[in-house]
């Protein structure tokens, strides 16, 4: 079809991090993450639960689902996830959050 929109290509998202962490033995000092896939959901499971409940509705990650897909997105080892600084995890999850929720309008 003529009228077809061409899927949108998400960039990819790079946090640089507060503190350094060894990935495929050499230290980085920031992170990029790749657009998950429905593969990659299917995985990892959904790392992202909102309670609608709530308003404004709540937001909680599973932490282990959110990890392990931190480690698919980036092409890194769980150890490097497992190193990160608690500020540099819970940025990175926050950051990869929009991911996992809802357009509603």
């Amino acid at each position: 079809m003529a009228d077809e929109v061409p899927p949108q290509q998400i960039k990819p998202l790079t946090f640089k991090l507060r503190k350094p962490v060894e990935a495929h033995g050499e230290k980085i000092s920031e992170i990029t993450f790749r657009e998950p896939t429905g593969a990659d959901i299917e995985a990892a499971g959904l790392p992202v639960n909102i309670d609608f409940a709530f308003d404004p509705p709540r937001i909680e990650f599973d932490a282990r689902k959110m990890s392990a897909m931190m480690s698919v997105l980036a092409a890194v080892p769980p150890s490097t996830i497992r190193a990160l600084a608690p500020k540099d995890w819970s940025t990175c999850a926050w950051g990869l959050a929009s991911f996992f929720i809802p357009d509603l309008v």
